[in-house]
């Protein structure tokens, strides 16, 4: 069954790489509607439990920033004790950065089926706010855990995270970067977006490790004999140009990116001890 489910994504991935853009969106918001809806109507684990969930925390962040730290490797180049006292977005495996970390991040966010499938149980022992996918809700049983489908709704709906979030964004940062617009921070840093894989081929292709991970902090991120798939760096590009839309149009708001190097050049850089300490949005223990 593992091996019918990597060949069919891999025949999707092959599907999409031949389809021009305008075409892909129709697709995916054509598949992406079942599952949506059953969401919707769904009262256990859809659109009543995530406003009930996140109740508290819709807009309850107005001036305070946030960090969301992606995955790469330039984590390793960052004195991370500067997050000690910041709200922090975790991707993924993050939990691998605890004890470096030295704490938990406040939320954590997964949507990929293949880290869902794998890591469903160490990501589940967290004491993070966690957020799924709704369409891999049957590997979760954490009660504290969120669930959001992918929407059918259009990119103006970008900020309305409960509606949904974007289809076509190639990565869960798009709906971390959504929760924290709708938990009401004014300020979102980025760091450990290097937006630059070294292992190559198809876009969405799902590969098997054969080796200690190059690509991501931690060596066993994606270590040997872990399913992943690889990065479509054109729905990644389409999905920060989105984002950058939105903050140049939203001017209450705003978005820089800190991480150390590394290919994300859509919105402004800064480094992060210097932008930390200027920055005039508080944090927990300053607002």
């Amino acid at each position: 069954m593992a091996l019918f489910k990597k060949y069919l994504i891999n025949f999707k991935a092959k599907i999409r790489s031949i389809l021009p853009a305008p075409a892909i969106l129709i697709l995916e918001r054509i598949r992406s509607m079942p599952n949506y809806f059953c969401w919707k109507f769904d009262s256990r684990k859809g659109y009543k439990s995530f406003l009930n969930s996140t109740k508290h925390l819709k807009n309850n962040y107005n001036n305070k920033r946030c960090v969301i730290i992606g995955n790469g490797p330039s984590l390793n180049k960052i004195d991370l004790k500067l997050l000690e006292n910041e709200y922090t977005f975790g991707l993924n495996r993050i939990y691998l950065l605890f004890n470096k970390l030295g704490f938990q991040t406040d939320f954590l966010v997964s949507i990929n089926r293949y880290v869902i499938e794998q890591f469903h149980d160490e990501m589940s022992s967290t004491t993070c706010k966690k957020f799924y996918h709704y369409k891999y809700r049957k590997y979760i049983n954490s009660q504290d855990a969120c669930f959001i489908p992918q929407t059918i709704y259009g990119l103006n709906k970008f900020d309305k995270v409960n509606n949904g979030f974007i289809s076509y964004s190639g990565s869960v940062t798009f709906l971390a970067i959504q929760l924290a617009i709708y938990f009401g921070f004014s300020e979102i840093i980025l760091i450990g977006f290097d937006n630059n894989f070294k292992n190559k081929g198809p876009s969405d292709k799902a590969i098997t490790s054969k080796g200690e991970d190059s690509d991501h902090f931690h060596k066993n991120y994606f270590g040997k004999g872990v399913i992943w798939q690889l990065p479509n760096y054109d729905a990644i590009d389409f999905g920060f140009k989105i984002v950058k839309n939105y903050f140049h149009n939203t001017p209450s708001k705003t978005i820089i990116n800190c991480t150390v190097g590394g290919n994300l050049n859509h919105f402004k850089r800064a480094e992060l001890a210097d932008y930390l300490k200027n920055s005039k949005f508080g944090n927990k223990v300053n607002d």
